[in-house]
């Protein structure tokens, strides 16, 4: 994620970290309907562009002058920022559950591997070198219709991320992601809510 340096929170990388995640109880472990290739319903979800300037001025600083115009132009930025970016802009998420394993592709093949049955796992960008740090993620379910993810990305910061499946007034599918993401380098919280359709492809 692309953000101007003025308004960075320099802290020392986390050499080691453990997350741990609740396991919730409920009487089934998850919903098949989540599976399946969703894309981004850009009229029902927030800009994340404006989200980010949102979190800069409530961390107290100014928006700067960027090269970079138009939609997107926070996106970028080193290689162990990419879960940032990838969740947070791309338009498409295919989301492949068979419990307890979850499989999470975005654009570019940019995929993350995660469990819901307690362990820690790593979640890893197609092409990184093993040698390299990678994002860690785990999940949970609260009934079958929420998912709870979080994750600590390569760059030491941290992901909270609620997956609700919900019906539009069509009575359609729909996928609300609400997203927190806290970029060790940034120095305050990104908010943003994104809603996915099912592909007609499906």
């Amino acid at each position: 994620m692309r953000i101007n340096a003025a308004f960075q929170l320099v802290v020392p990388a986390l050499t080691a970290f453990l997350i741990t995640c609740p396991v919730f109880v409920s009487a089934d472990d998850g919903n098949p309907a989540f599976n399946g290739t969703w894309l981004i319903n850009e009229a029902l979800s927030d800009d994340t562009d404006k989200q980010v300037e949102k979190a800069i001025k409530a961390a107290g600083g100014k928006i700067g002058h960027s090269k970079k115009k138009g939609k997107g132009r926070y996106k970028g930025g080193p290689p162990e920022q990419a879960l940032y970016d990838h969740i947070s802009y791309d338009e498409i998420l295919r989301f492949q559950y068979n419990s307890p394993e979850f499989r999470l592709i975005y654009a570019e093949n940019f995929e993350r591997v995660f469990h819901s049955d307690g362990r820690r796992r790593t979640a890893s960008a197609s092409g990184v070198p093993r040698a390299e740090r990678k994002d860690f993620a785990c999940a949970s379910w609260s009934g079958v219709n929420k998912l709870y993810v979080e994750s600590r990305p390569r760059d030491g910061g941290r992901t909270n991320e609620v997956y609700t499946l919900e019906k539009s007034e069509s009575g359609e599918d729909i996928l609300r992601v609400e997203l927190t993401l806290n970029p060790l380098m940034f120095a305050g919280p990104l908010h943003i809510v994104r809603i996915y359709q099912h592909s007609r492809e499906n």
